[in-house]
């Protein structure tokens, strides 16, 4: 079953989605269309296989990521540290698999890749929303979903059209300060100033 999915990645890397076909798969994996089919229905499926494994990357780094900073800041005080890591394993699952990367590109837009994308949202809001609480019990819930689309829009941009991006520290950095600037949290090193009228902000000691 392995080999097919990895066959798949390799015929949409060289012939694109819509050329994809079960019996091109199944050529090159080395298995006759008969023993495909009897794990795959369809080229949807095979595609779908994929979509499952490139979601699944993102969120168990993003998870791992978040576990690993909790073991050792327990009281979730650096805030800026755990989302650093958390987009820092983000973006190294998108370095160390470009080619799965740029071959979900053209499926996502023509199968219903809307869904899987959701649900990943849906996944990393809820990892960021102890974060939001810690700041602001009585904050919107919903602002943890504006955080990670907003993420998500930026990472996605980064790596279909500048993938460049995502080896250069400026662009993690960023991505910090952007999360960070949704969260009213004032990075590390900004000296605190008083803002009148403005939103009250978190400034995280240095």
């Amino acid at each position: 079953m392995r080999a097919l999915v990895e066959a798949t990645l390799q015929v949409l890397l060289r012939d694109g989605y819509t050329k994809l076909t079960t019996t091109r798969v199944a050529e090159r994996a080395g298995v006759s269309v008969g023993t495909l089919y009897q794990y795959f229905p369809d080229k949807r499926a095979l595609v779908t296989a994929l979509q499952v494994e490139y979601f699944g990357l993102m969120t168990r780094a993003v998870e791992g990521a978040l576990l690993a900073r909790a073991s050792c800041d327990p009281r979730g005080e650096d805030i800026e540290g755990a989302i650093r890591e958390a987009l820092a394993a983000l973006l190294e699952v998108k370095r160390t698999h470009r080619d799965l990367t740029r071959a979900m590109r053209e499926p996502m837009a023509v199968m219903d890749g809307h869904a899987f994308v959701h649900d990943t949202l849906a996944r990393f809001a809820a990892l960021f929303a102890p974060m939001l609480a810690r700041i602001d019990p009585r904050g919107n819930p919903r602002r943890a979903m504006v955080l990670v689309s907003a993420l998500e829009g930026a990472i996605t941009y980064a790596a279909f059209e500048s993938p460049a991006w995502l080896d250069e520290a400026w662009f993690l950095d960023d991505l910090v300060r952007l999360a960070l600037g949704c969260l009213r949290v004032t990075p590390r090193g900004v000296p605190r100033r008083a803002r009148s009228g403005a939103s009250k902000r978190v400034v995280l000691s240095a």
